[in-house]
């Protein structure tokens, strides 16, 4: 049924393990999600997506990136193949996609980060998140935080295009070509600071070398292109959110009534909505106030683009919504509610 990744192979009771941690799973291909019909997704771990599996999940009911969080220990000498299925309320599979880790292979005794999934040996541009071990600790994680440093003798323009609606952080819109800061992003490939990103913090010789916060602080620095700058930036954490809407109804959020840019932001998620009921049903994926729409039904674009999209799609009675926000410092965690800055009620509409 459906397509099959890998191949198959004998395993011994005496060979050596591997104890995985699977997070989540995004950017599924072909997930299918209609209103009042459930689709449950789960993964499988085993030598082949046809045979015998060594571990399976947990399944998740009417999502599309997943999220698990589950632990488990599987054989280490040998390719591990890991194959996401979606099945309906009767229990009928497809095979989403399938992504390989083989750690003998590559000489390493550990991994953490993202394995690309594919499905007939063709990229999908999903992944799945997870760490593995052969033993001690899993690897050191890669931090949400960053720091970066920028030297501007002759005070040229930095070139960042930012998003203030937020009282508490600047989203990164874009980055101008040719300015300081994209010369800065191709010698740090690493720590760029590039559309999606935020900044927390911002200091500058020019204004006394105090760390500044609040957007609206933070942005009047930059505007005046500093001799030098640093900044503290966090990257950010994407995630699709199907929701179903009640006759009529709207999404079930409060957004700024006057947004600019390419995102909305979310400033208060409203009683008896599509979120709330949302939100109730996933606590890992919960939306939450500061929490960015970026894309609706898979489409992007400015403010206004996205707008049109969401009222149009009160009248289908289904939206995906694609959320930003700052991501967590731990793999296996989720990062705490941010304290919620005043916003006045005026400067807020739901859409």
């Amino acid at each position: 049924m459906g397509n099959k990744c890998g191949s198959g192979q004998e395993v011994s009771q005496e060979e050596p393990k591997i104890i995985v941690y699977v997070k989540s799973a995004q950017g599924l291909p072909g997930v299918d999600w209609f209103p009042g019909v459930d689709r449950f997704l789960h993964f499988g771990v085993g030598a082949d997506a046809g045979g015998d599996e060594f571990f399976k999940s947990q399944p998740k009911k009417n999502v599309m990136d997943p999220v698990w969080n589950e632990e488990f220990e599987v054989p280490a000498n040998m390719p591990l193949k890991f194959t996401v299925f979606q099945a309906d309320a009767d229990g009928k599979e497809d095979v989403v996609a399938c992504a390989t880790l083989h750690l003998a292979a590559t000489g390493e005794d550990q991994f953490n980060g993202e394995l690309p999934l594919e499905i007939d040996g063709n990229p999908t541009n999903s992944v799945l998140i997870l760490k593995a071990k052969t033993g001690g600790g899993y690897p050191t994680e890669q931090g949400s935080e960053f720091i970066v440093s920028i030297d501007n003798p002759k005070k040229k323009t930095l070139g960042l295009e930012v998003d203030n609606a937020d009282p508490a952080k600047l989203f990164v819109v874009g980055v101008k070509k040719g300015t300081v800061m994209d010369g800065y992003n191709g010698e740090q490939p690493e720590n760029k600071v590039e559309a999606g990103c935020f900044i927390m913090r911002v200091s500058a010789a020019d204004a006394g070398n105090s760390a500044v916060s609040g957007s609206q602080a933070m942005e009047k620095i930059l505007k005046k292109s500093p001799k030098q700058v640093d900044l503290v930036c966090k990257r950010a954490k994407q995630f699709r959110v199907p929701l179903t809407l009640a006759e009529k109804g709207d999404v079930g959020v409060q957004l700024p009534k006057r947004p600019l840019g390419n995102s909305l932001l979310v400033t208060e998620v409203k009683a008896n909505g599509a979120v709330e009921a949302w939100n109730a049903e996933n606590p890992d994926q919960i939306i939450e106030p500061w929490d960015r729409i970026v894309a609706v039904d898979g489409k992007s674009g400015k403010v206004a683009e996205l707008q049109k999209l969401i009222k149009a799609a009160q009248k289908s009675g289904k939206v995906v919504l694609t959320i930003i926000r700052v991501a967590s410092e731990v793999l296996s965690e989720e990062a705490a509610p941010e304290a919620a800055p005043e916003v006045a009620p005026a400067e807020t509409v739901a859409p």
